[in-house]
């Protein structure tokens, strides 16, 4: 399917597509996913958020850095109790992946993580202008 905003979009559990985007520092192949059945288009919503981020990513990942780094701090001992390590590293990287951005109905988007410390994984959730940093489940509860 081709979206007049997000481009060209193949169905694989929401339409989605991969591109190179600047997150956290590093250039990185980023899957999108638009939260939707197969029937259904991105919504003007869902089109204003990949808008938001594509125009406002340098911002968006330097706020969402922030408030991942403060997040790991809050539970740093369960980390390295988890992961076996006597301190937080200085690159996120060494603990966690981005596995995609998945943009949501309502226009906010979430960065969701891989995160050696979590089997479930991590979401940082952007919000118009809040960002929310905890378990994937955090998407659902605030949007």
């Amino acid at each position: 399917m081709r979206d007049a905003v997000l481009g060209e979009l193949i169905y694989d559990g929401g339409w989605a597509k991969t591109e190179p985007l600047k997150m956290w520092g590093r250039e990185q192949n980023i899957k999108i996913v638009v939260s939707a059945y197969e029937n259904e288009k991105p919504n003007e919503e869902q089109q204003a958020g990949y808008t938001r981020l594509k125009t406002q990513l340098d911002e968006i990942s330097e706020t969402s850095l922030k408030e991942l780094k403060k997040y790991m701090r809050e539970i740093e001992e369960d980390i390295k109790v988890y992961c076996e390590i006597s301190s937080l590293p200085e690159d996120i990287y060494e603990l966690i992946s981005i596995d995609k951005i998945l943009l949501l109905e309502g226009g906010s988007f979430a960065v969701l993580c891989k995160a050696k410390w979590d089997s479930h994984g991590i979401a940082v959730l952007c919000k118009g202008d809040k960002t929310e940093v905890g378990p994937q489940d955090i998407i659902w509860m605030y949007e």
